[in-house]
């Protein structure tokens, strides 16, 4: 990867500010997808296993695969919330020749997949920025009121 892109991409990984927009997230997706030498998926789950956003090379057409992964993060965070081995909220994995960091953000669960010689500090910075994304959305959707709620009331 170009020296001068990586630097673009390190310095606009600052924390996504709240105020991002639907769009302008999907645009900084696209963008890591093209300039993130090796990254191959970004998949994002809520609690009940829908996908919330996905990206992928349209090379990466491993339905399967990717369906094991979101289970295995699933299960990963929840071994580690009853077990009480600690709070991590990302953890990075090693699979064959690929490397495969998921992360939790409230009751989203997201996947990222790459390759073996991507460059991990772009990968982590581009978690951090979603990370930032999905909590935003998380306290969004805590403050809008339940459809049970608004039926008592009635």
């Amino acid at each position: 990867m170009d020296i001068e892109i990586e630097r673009e991409l390190i310095e606009a990984s600052s924390p996504t500010p709240p105020d991002i927009s639907e769009s302008q997230f999907e645009k900084m997706l696209g963008e890591a997808m093209t300039y993130i030498d090796g990254l191959m998926l970004v998949t994002v789950t809520d609690a009940e296993r829908t996908p919330v956003l996905r990206e992928a090379l349209a090379v990466f057409h491993e339905p399967r695969f990717e369906e094991t992964l979101i289970d295995k993060c699933y299960d990963a965070f929840d071994d580690i919330r009853k077990l009480h081995v600690g709070s991590s909220d990302i953890l990075t994995l090693f699979y064959g020749a690929m490397q495969v960091v998921q992360f939790r953000v409230g009751s989203y669960y997201g996947t990222i997949v790459c390759d073996y010689i991507t460059n991990m500090g772009l990968v982590h910075n581009l978690v951090d920025r979603i990370r930032n994304y999905l909590r935003v959305l998380s306290d969004m959707s805590k403050d809008e009121p339940k459809d049970d709620t608004l039926a008592d009331q009635n």
